[in-house]
């Protein structure tokens, strides 16, 4: 018997109005646990990001937010970004993690500061973005649904337009039963799509959910994740589009393993008219170990690294493996990019190994010179 929407929210751990989130495992099972079968493949048709019918008309209407920052400019502009990935520390000490990302120079566009990551205690985004820009770097404040209300979510919002953080990340977030800490019971008030929404009436219509009147608005770029990989991939490129006429002004994709299917992925958006406007930014893993793309493969939801990387990496010498991985990174990059309405990349520390990060970046500039680019 098909569940109704209702009933799909009262077994999804998440309690999502707008679901599937992007973690379905391909057997169809929640990534909580195996037990959970997601429920909303079942009733797409029912779905409220599909029967908002003149949501794409409504974006276009609305008018393009004036940001200020680095990352705002070229993407409005159409120059291509670099954007980096970065766990916060676990401890009260930023000074390291700072000098490690300053390491990676001008190359990078903007930090995206990731918010409990696997549902794990980390020092708060908010905190480590205003440490960044004090630094002169560029930051990204990501800001889960998973533990704070409709209340906490506009107060980290206000915060973030208070220290001149100019993009927020809004995301659903992991459950805490996938951390450390699993008694912590869920929040889950609102969904990304409810944060987006949330987000963008703060900027555009200085409004409180309540209604009251914000005298001061907060100016940031609206940012969410996409899912091109997680099943059912059929609908992903539709529930990302969604995002955008939500208010999300680009999707940061989780990390791309199938060029072919990414850039059915990236059409679609494009046929759907969300990258009209809208930017897509595309997540790539650098990956230099077997046992890295293993755990990928057996860990996260999607994810197929090549069977070809993995064979290169078992006949290269030790000495010469990482370099070899960074060239076939590299030249994955070069690919990415051609990709027609792909916008920027974003990269994924594996292990938090900032160092591969500026390694690649070498050899992508290396890369781009022997081509003539």
């Amino acid at each position: 018997m098909t569940p109704t929407l209702v009933e799909a929210r009262s077994i999804c751990p998440k309690r999502m109005l707008h679901g599937p989130c992007g973690g379905v495992r391909d057997d169809g099972t929640c990534e909580v646990g195996p037990h959970i079968t997601c429920p909303y493949p079942l009733i797409l048709d029912q779905l409220p990001w599909r029967l908002a019918q003149d949501a794409r008309l409504g974006h276009l209407m609305r008018p393009a937010p004036r940001v200020s920052g680095r990352l705002a400019s070229k993407l409005a502009a159409g120059e291509f970004v670099i954007l980096a990935e970065l766990w916060p520390p676990a401890d009260a000490d930023l000074r390291r993690i700072v000098a490690r990302y300053q390491a990676l120079g001008p190359s990078v566009d903007a930090v995206n500061v990731a918010d409990s990551p696997l549902a794990q205690p980390f020092m708060s985004s908010l905190a480590a973005c205003a440490a960044f820009k004090q630094a002169g770097l560029e930051a990204i404040m990501n800001l889960s649904c998973k533990d704070r209300s409709r209340i906490a979510l506009q107060a980290e919002l206000m915060g973030a337009g208070a220290l001149g953080i100019n993009a927020v990340l809004c995301i659903t977030g992991d459950h805490p039963t996938l951390g450390d800490h699993k008694a912590a019971p869920p929040v889950y008030d609102l969904d990304s799509f409810g944060l987006i929404r949330l987000a963008r009436q703060l900027r555009d219509d200085g409004q409180f959910d309540s209604g009251r009147a914000v005298a001061g608005r907060p100016s940031y770029l609206i940012g969410a994740a996409g899912s091109p990989f997680t099943r059912p991939v059929e609908v992903q490129a539709e529930r990302a589009a969604a995002k955008i006429f939500a208010g999300a002004d680009f999707i940061a994709t989780q990390a791309v393993f199938d060029l072919d299917r990414f850039a059915t992925f990236a059409r679609q958006m494009t046929d759907f008219g969300a990258l009209e406007r809208g930017r897509l930014i595309a997540g790539v893993a650098v990956v230099t170990t077997p046992e890295q793309a293993r755990w990928l493969n057996s860990n996260v939801p999607g994810a197929n690294v090549s069977p070809a990387f993995m064979e290169m990496l078992a006949r290269a010498l030790p000495s010469e493996s990482r370099r070899a991985a960074l060239r076939w990174n590299a030249e994955f990059v070069a690919r990415l990019r051609q990709i027609e309405g792909v916008s920027g990349i974003l990269l994924y520390a594996m292990e938090h190994d900032v160092e591969s990060l500026g390694e690649l970046l070498a050899e992508v500039a290396r890369t781009d010179a022997g081509a003539g680019r």
